[in-house]
């Protein structure tokens, strides 16, 4: 398991240029109001800003999905490794490792009256 100050795994690492573009294309918007209509990159962002928008925005919730799911699977994975594994002799006798009745009362027998 990984422990505070551990590297970021790819996914994880890959969500912080897709946020800083998706954060570049909404100032980059927000300057086409203020700008030239006539400027290409105003009339383009202008025709294609709502679908780059949308891209992006997909692009950083699937990075960020994918990121949490694989490290998730990593971790159950990681945890499972380090527990040790039952012996089947454990379970043999269908009562999930507890010892049977006879030999848990057998030091504590007492007479009937």
């Amino acid at each position: 398991m990984k422990g505070p100050g551990s590297k970021p795994g790819l996914l994880f690492q890959l969500v912080v240029p897709a946020t800083a573009v998706f954060i570049i294309t909404i100032l980059s918007l927000i300057a086409v109001l203020f700008s030239d209509e006539r400027a290409p990159l105003a009339q383009w962002l202008n025709r294609n800003g709502n679908t780059l928008l949308l891209a992006e925005l997909v692009a950083v919730i699937a990075l960020s999905i994918l990121a949490m799911a694989v490290d998730r699977w990593k971790t159950l994975r990681s945890l499972a490794a380090a527990r040790p594994a039952k012996s089947s002799h454990e379970f043999a006798d269908g009562k999930n490792g507890e010892a049977s009745s006879s030999a848990t009362n057998s030091g504590n027998v007492h007479p009937e009256s």
